[in-house]
């Protein structure tokens, strides 16, 4: 049960707080974005929705544990992907001009995707302890 909770955080985590960041006027609503740069962003941000909707469903009405913690996990290891590839593309952690916390030295959100991925993997000890 507790991998089922912590999961649920996960998805939850993973797809609320970059709906309320990224659609501001940093990212969306960014009048600098290309027009086409936004189409990605929207699509990101609604294949997240939808990964996490699949996600607690399964965890919640039918009771399944380990698609929905996969489910959970692509979405922190696709974030983890476009950090590890930034020199590939010319990408920053933080937008030009953005005031960010930076915890520990960290960008804001490198800093919550690692909690994330931390709650994701103790999500996973749980449910391989309990097989």
């Amino acid at each position: 049960m507790t991998s089922k909770y912590l999961t649920t955080i996960c998805l939850l985590l993973g797809t609320i707080l970059p709906l309320i960041v990224d659609t501001g006027s940093t990212h969306l609503l960014n009048t600098n974005w290309d027009a086409h740069s936004r189409v990605h962003e929207v699509w990101r941000l609604s294949t997240n929705i939808f990964i996490a909707a699949i996600g607690l469903y399964l965890l919640w009405i039918s009771n399944y544990l380990l698609l929905p913690a996969l489910l959970s996990s692509c979405i922190v290891l696709g974030f983890f992907s476009a950090i590890f590839t930034m020199s590939l593309y010319g990408g920053v952690p933080i937008g030009e001009g953005i005031e960010e916390p930076n915890p520990f030295g960290i960008p804001a959100n490198i800093f919550v995707f690692l909690i994330i991925a931390i709650i994701q993997s103790v999500s996973f000890i749980f449910l391989f302890k309990n097989r």
